[in-house]
């Protein structure tokens, strides 16, 4: 679980930092205008889901929501089945399903600097400036939508387009022909108000986390007899 949650925060950060970038237009893009606003609203929820590779409109069924405030991170997943959130304070992650909030596991924070959560993102924003540049604007059409796209590129192998309905951003293509892959995320909601109930975390739930280790420790040792 604490790998689960360390993906969550990875995945949190990069959705940020990689999303923001030193456009070459002369005039603003709707992409460039949209990640400054994130970077300094110190207040966001993303909700999207993540495509697989080379086929536009397969997603894998899970919806990933993401917000951040102040020095405060909540990653939610949601499969359809099983919905998992981990709320991320300076100090501690705390996890949890909140169907059934009578139980947590928590963890050190890896947002313990004097840096804090928006800290560590403004500084991984600002490495992704440097590598991707603005090459066209025009119109798409995806299975039978027309798209506002921006496209971009990191001046080697790998090219962003950016898929607009008036200002909503609604997909994110990738394309690595070095690796020759391709994967799409699709942006279901860009929001700069979070709930305040979304950085709840159960306020009487047994913290098993010690069990946990205890269990998968015996479990290894079950496995992998000295």
């Amino acid at each position: 679980m604490k790998n689960l949650l360390s993906v969550a925060l990875t995945v949190a950060i990069l959705l940020v930092s990689v999303l923001s970038f030193n456009a070459s237009a002369a005039e603003i893009t709707k992409t460039e205008a949209l990640f400054e606003k994130m970077n300094t609203s110190q207040e966001i929820s993303v909700t999207l889901r993540t495509g697989k590779g080379d086929q536009y409109g397969s997603d894998y069924g899970v919806t990933t929501t993401v917000g951040i405030r102040d020095n405060k991170l909540a990653f939610n997943l949601n499969n359809g089945f099983v919905n998992m959130r981990a709320v991320v304070t300076e100090d501690k992650i705390i996890g949890f399903l909140p169907a059934l909030p009578f139980f947590c596991l928590e963890a050190d924070s890896p947002f313990e600097t004097d840096k804090g959560i928006w800290g560590v993102i403004g500084e991984l924003s600002d490495v992704t400036m440097l590598f991707l540049c603005h090459v066209d604007n025009y119109n798409e059409t995806v299975d039978g939508t027309e798209y506002y796209v921006e496209e971009f590129n990191d001046r080697e192998f790998v090219t962003s387009k950016f898929y607009y309905i008036g200002e909503d951003l609604k997909m994110l293509r990738v394309e690595d022909v070095q690796k020759n892959t391709v994967q799409y995320t699709y942006f279901d909601e860009i929001a700069f108000e979070v709930d305040d109930n979304f950085f709840d975390t159960p306020d009487f739930a047994i913290n098993i986390t010690p069990i946990m280790k205890l269990f998968f420790s015996s479990l290894v040792e079950t496995i992998l007899p000295a």
